[in-house]
This record gives structure tokens, sequence and C-alpha cells, in this order.
């Protein structure tokens, strides 16, 4: 079983390599849109990329609801815990 520290540094490693960025910003508050460039199409691309590496199988509409890379953590922490995740 994953750690949630670990978790955390897969998703973070993860993140820095699919939106081409490095990890230094990839704090809790980086706004996926406006600090890391992240538009609709590289939004699927990275849901898809965490649903592989993790093993996960994200709502449909998960992405839309979050707007800062700490929400897409603890999405993922939720996700990966087994957490039905309710919409925003």
């Amino acid at each position: 079983m994953t750690t949630p520290d670990a978790l955390s540094q897969q998703l973070r490693e993860l993140t820095a390599d699919q939106l081409s960025v490095s990890a230094a910003q990839l704090v809790r508050d980086a706004s996926l849109k406006d600090d890391l460039g992240l538009d609709s199409l590289a939004a699927i691309e990275w849901g898809m990329a965490i649903e592989d590496a993790f093993g996960l199988s994200m709502p449909e509409d998960a992405m839309e609801h979050v707007t800062t890379y700490g929400s897409v953590e603890d999405l993922v922490q939720r996700l990966a815990a087994g957490t039905t995740v309710s919409k925003a």
C-alpha cells in the first residue's frame, strides 16, 4: 500500500513531467490554469496519466472541480484511500 507521502511524491513527479513544470512550482495553492498553464486538453491527458499511474478511476468531471495543485492532490489521496468523491 502506498503511503500518503509516497503518493504525494509520485504525483509531484508525474505532474512535473506531464505539465513540463518544475517540482518547485507544485505548491498547494498553485493555480492549475494561471500558474501551471493547464488547458482543457492537458487536463484530460494529465487525468488519464494519473489514473494509469495510480490505478484509479476518476469521475468523468473530476478535473472540472479542482483549481489548484493542492485540490488535485487531495482528490487523488481520497480516490487512493477509496473515499467517494463528491462534486464541489
